[in-house]
Order: structure tokens, then C-alpha cells, then sequence
């Protein structure tokens, strides 16, 4: 090839990926100006801000799932998070750990929760709001379902496993 068409090429390479990398006005990902339209951020932000939905089951633990169940403690909080774009509320948080009768196991778990909302507040959102907390035995998928019975507005984060 020819160091003409050569250099060409890469100047016209260089260029889009430089065009490609910067972010539109108001856009929380690179987009071409040609494509950028309000509408799209509106679709975007009902997209990340539609409740994930999610069907309480009533299943027959087979007595395997029992034992597991029986032998797994949960804590949970559910959080609103807010940053300067998304504002979600009542997710759901969770943190499971093997039962071993001691009392460590529940500050194990609660711990586990603290690390996530950290982490979260770190990367993601400016404010994390705890709105109520529990603790139990028993799974945090059927602690999950039960509190989705009473409030078919929460959004299930994570299952975290503490052990």
C-alpha cells in the first residue's frame, strides 16, 4: 500500500474511535451525535428505573431444601439509593450465612451487608438510605418472598453469600 492511503486510513481510523469515545450531553454512555435524541434518555431511564418483577412462588420445600433452609440464617435491609441520575427505592438487600448456633453468625452476615452498601456507595450512588432491616433462619430467597407478599414494589438487589 501506498504511505499516503496508508496514513489516510489511520486518520480516518483514529478519528472515529476518537469520535465514538466521547459521551453526548446528557448521556451516561457514548452515543454518535446523529443518534442522540432526548427520547432515547427517556427510554434509557425507564429502562433502569422499571421495578424488576419478580413472582412470589409457593413451593413445597423437598425435605433436602428444608434442611438447607433450617440450617441458613438471612439477614436483609432494604435500601433507597440515590445518585444523580437514578433515584431507586425499596431495594432489597441480602446476605446469607451457614447457622452454627453461635451469635457471630448474624454479625457475620450484617457485616457482609455493610462491605455491599460500602462498595455501593463508593462506586455507584452518592446517598444509601436504610429503610428497615430483618434477621431470621431459614433461606433469603423465601425471606425475599415473603416481604415481596407484603410489598410488590421491592426490587431484589443481591443475595450475598457470607460464609
Amino acid at each position: 500500500m501506498y504511505p499516503l492511503i496508508r496514513i489516510a486510513f489511520i486518520l480516518l481510523f483514529l478519528y472515529s474511535v476518537a469520535f465514538e469515545c466521547f459521551a453526548g450531553t446528557e448521556s451516561v454512555r457514548p452515543v454518535k451525535p446523529a443518534s442522540f435524541s432526548i427520547k432515547n434518555i427517556g427510554r434509557l431511564d425507564s429502562l433502569l428505573n422499571s421495578a424488576v418483577l419478580v413472582v412470589a412462588k409457593e413451593a413445597v420445600l423437598s425435605d433436602k431444601e428444608a434442611d438447607l433452609s433450617s440450617s441458613r440464617i438471612c439477614t436483609c435491609q432494604v435500601l433507597n439509593l440515590e445518585s444523580s441520575n437514578y433515584d431507586h427505592r425499596s431495594v432489597v438487600l441480602l446476605s446469607e450465612k451457614t447457622n452454627d448456633g453461635s451469635p457471630e453468625a448474624y454479625t457475620a452476615a450484617k457485616n457482609r451487608l455493610l462491605k455491599e452498601k460500602k462498595q455501593l456507595k463508593k462506586m455507584f450512588y452518592d446517598k444509601i438510605q436504610v429503610v428497615s432491616e430483618f434477621q431470621g433462619a431459614g433461606s433469603c430467597k423465601s425471606m425475599f418472598y415473603r416481604l415481596h407478599a407484603t410489598d410488590k414494589n421491592l426490587q431484589l438487589y443481591e443475595i450475598l453469600n457470607a460464609d
